[in-house]
């Protein structure tokens, strides 16, 4: 039945009895669709006016400040515009942003959780102004007990934005290092009413997590010694659009599944990013999954990234696993090498002690790159804060090549140096380190899925050189068995890794 039109109707504002605007795109030339939120739209990187840092954000624009306080200690709910600027800002409970608050770190800042808590971002913003010199470091107090196994020891829970409006202002995290978090399963974020939009899955998501519609920028950061249950490192999940740009992901765990990203339902943009050396424990051969980066039903991209060594015990080695080949431009992906400029190569790293990622002079990922498909997201440095194109062409991956000066120290990424002797070994061999200060050290062996397998030291050590044998047997005293195992030493905020092969 066609309805009669009534005495009044067109009379009011916008053609329709409310007389409220319906938000239509362009419908005097034909356009009905309903207009998008803001945030939303293939323009995912906010305009840099947006990203510019707040007037009472005068110390974060590019160095600590002079005369900052030692120690800044916090914890609750935000819901006021705050400033984070210490030397070292103690996290003594769960943090969360509400009421359209922002929090603004400056740079060189170290934040340290006392336990298994983080911060999550419901309804405002995150703005971390790290830079290559002076990034802001995200880890936990107790980082001596940190393990890759499934507990809480040693941890803190990472950083969640949870459908956050679209009206919020926008969040980055520029320059940073994210290193032991872990999402367990059975200590989630709190989902409690109120809440509106997506689930933030329990157990994904090491040190990142993103839920729920809109665009967060992560530029410049590195992302290492994470674990969660599926993805080792981050996750993305209904309808997040998350611009992951000139970073490092290497060495988290994933005890089922995506050592590194763990992406359902999402859209993330992964741009000159670079994937390596991340592992999934799952010991079952059959369980599908990948090394490097997991999709399920999801649209992510990926622009001039390099993923290569991740590992699994599934039978075949996958480093990204469901994308689409048209969505994955100028990457080196081992195994894979699909999409435009796809490549499949070993990204010859260069040998830098403590600095992975560069790449050596004969890197078949020199001038790989595409910068016309990059230009929308790339900035104008990479990871280390080096001119982001300096030959004929981009380079994939998160670092440009090395010019001959010496790259400038990053302080907060610094860890002490550990060598193991003899190695390989058999039946032990002595594993080294130096402290700068004195204080609680451990040493640990692991073995490559994250499980512990002996500790050699727990306790309260002198600064200088020390060292510590492992006879090749387990806390209860039997032989292990030949392969590959990681002896970690913990020092206070820092940590090191050196893998010890075994011989039968």
């Amino acid at each position: 039945m066609i309805p009669v039109p009534w005495d009044d109707a067109g009379s009011a504002p916008h053609d329709n009895i409310t007389g409220l605007d319906p938000g239509l795109r362009d419908p005097d030339h034909g356009d009905f669709r309903a207009t998008n939120a803001a945030g939303y739209g293939s323009r995912i990187v906010p305009a840099a006016a947006a990203l510019a840092p707040p007037a009472a954000a005068a110390t974060a624009a590019g160095q600590p400040a002079a005369g900052r306080p030692a120690t800044l200690t916090v914890a609750g709910d935000i819901t006021v515009d705050t400033l984070w600027d210490a030397a070292t800002v103690l996290v003594t409970s769960a943090v969360t942003i509400r009421d359209g608050a922002v929090l603004t770190v400056a740079p060189g800042v170290a934040v340290a959780f006392t336990g298994h808590h983080g911060l999550v971002v419901r309804d405002g913003a995150l703005q971390v102004h790290g830079t290559a010199s002076a990034p802001v470091d995200w880890s936990s107090l107790g980082v001596a007990g940190f393990t890759a196994t499934p507990d809480t020891s040693g941890s803190w829970s990472g950083i969640s934005f949870l459908n956050v409006p679209a009206s919020a202002p926008a969040s980055f995290l520029r320059s940073c290092i994210f290193r032991h978090a872990k999402a367990v399963p059975g200590f989630g974020v709190d989902q409690r009413a109120p809440r509106v939009g997506g689930v933030c899955t329990d157990g994904d998501g090491g040190a990142l997590r993103f839920t729920g519609p809109g665009a967060v920028e992560v530029s410049g950061c590195v992302l290492h010694d994470n674990a969660a249950d599926r993805g080792g490192a981050l996750s993305a999940h209904y309808g997040a659009a998350p611009v992951i740009v000139n970073c490092l992901l290497h060495d988290n765990v994933a005890w089922s599944r995506a050592g590194a990203v763990y992406v359902t339902h999402a859209y993330p943009r992964l741009v000159h990013t670079t994937i390596i050396d991340n592992s999934v424990a799952n010991p079952d051969l059959y369980f599908r999954t990948a090394g490097g980066s997991d999709h399920v039903q999801a649209r992510p991209r990926y622009v001039g990234c390099i993923l290569h060594g991740n590992t699994t015990h599934h039978h075949d080695a996958f480093q990204l696993l469901e994308p689409r080949a048209i969505h994955v431009h100028h990457c080196n992906v081992q195994g894979y090498g699909l999409g435009q400029g796809g490549l499949d190569l070993d990204p010859r790293f260069a040998a830098t002690a403590g600095r992975p990622g560069l790449l050596g002079p004969d890197s078949p990922c020199l001038d790989a790159g595409d910068l016309a498909a990059a230009a929308a997201w790339l900035p104008a440095t990479d990871l280390t804060g080096r001119p982001r194109l300096v030959g004929a062409q981009v380079d994939l991956g998160c670092c440009e090549r090395q010019a001959s000066v010496a790259p400038a120290p990053l302080p907060a990424w610094s860890a002490p140096a550990v060598t193991a002797h003899p190695n390989p070994a058999n039946p032990g061999t002595t594993i080294r380190w130096r402290a700068d200060t004195s204080g609680p050290v451990r040493v640990a062996v692991h073995d490559l899925g994250g499980r512990l397998v002996r500790v050699l030291v727990d306790g309260l050590r002198p600064a200088g050189p020390a060292a510590a044998h492992w006879d090749g047997r387990d806390d209860a005293g039997a032989r292990v068995a030949a392969g590959a195992y990681v002896a970690r030493v913990g020092i206070a905020h820092k940590t090191a890794t050196v893998k010890v092969t075994l011989l039968p």
